[in-house]
């Protein structure tokens, strides 16, 4: 599945595999997008070039790696729990520049496939999109 939005991503850490994501389904009981998929299958974390993030219209930092890296996103998701337990179901997987938590809504219910923002500082949890493709269109806009 190749996605309909120009996203390129670099200093990503080791590729991931249709079996990562089943076992992080059956870890946590919830199914992932396919955009949401395909995107990691391609590039696991890493930042978007340099020419791309100076026109972004939002201050993203980069996405997290899913099982690689000092802390990769089901790490970082267990981490926040301990914290923040209103944030089940919801996975953090990419950052903004202000040390932010972009979210994606992964539990059945009212959140499923939204994309979030966690305003640390605020204890905020605040809508940005009703769809990972649609927050990748977001990064892509020129």
């Amino acid at each position: 599945m190749e996605p309909d939005y120009p996203i390129f991503c670099e200093d990503c850490e080791p590729p991931i595999g249709e079996a990562d994501f089943a076992e992080l389904e059956r870890r946590f009981g919830f199914e992932f997008p396919a955009a949401f998929k395909a995107h990691y299958l391609q590039f696991n974390g890493g930042y978007l070039p340099e020419a791309q993030m100076e026109r972004q219209r939002i201050a993203f930092g980069g996405f997290e790696p899913i099982r690689y890296g000092k802390l990769p996103a089901e790490r970082l998701y267990t981490d926040l729990l301990e914290s923040f337990p209103q944030l089940l179901g919801l996975l953090p997987f990419a950052y903004d520049q202000g040390g932010s938590c972009f979210l994606i809504g992964l539990h059945p219910g009212r959140y499923r496939h939204r994309i979030y923002i966690f305003l640390m500082d605020g204890e905020e949890l605040v809508p940005v999109e009703d769809s990972f493709e649609r927050f990748m269109m977001l990064l892509g806009e020129a």
